[in-house]
């Protein structure tokens, strides 16, 4: 009996790809850790928030990750003082 299984982007991996790509995106730097808030499943993708701050805006990208460990933007907030 076989199975298919889909190799799977670690945590540590998938935020360090979701960190760059909303600090490109942004244009600015990481003030807290990601977060990996889920996976989604059978996919494996990752669902991954980062932190940024700009010069005095605070902002939350949300990014998912898939198993390639390619981060992709699917929204983000509103500067915050």
């Amino acid at each position: 009996m076989s199975s298919l299984t889909l190799a799977e982007c670690s945590d540590f991996d998938a935020k360090l790809a979701a960190d760059k790509l909303a600090q490109d995106y942004i244009d600015g730097k990481s003030f807290r850790p990601a977060l990996v808030l889920k996976k989604h499943l059978p996919s494996k993708r990752k669902e991954v928030a980062s932190y940024i701050k700009t010069d005095d805006l605070y902002y939350t990208v949300y990014s998912l990750v898939n198993s390639n460990c390619t981060a992709k933007i699917i929204k983000r907030t509103n500067g915050k003082h």
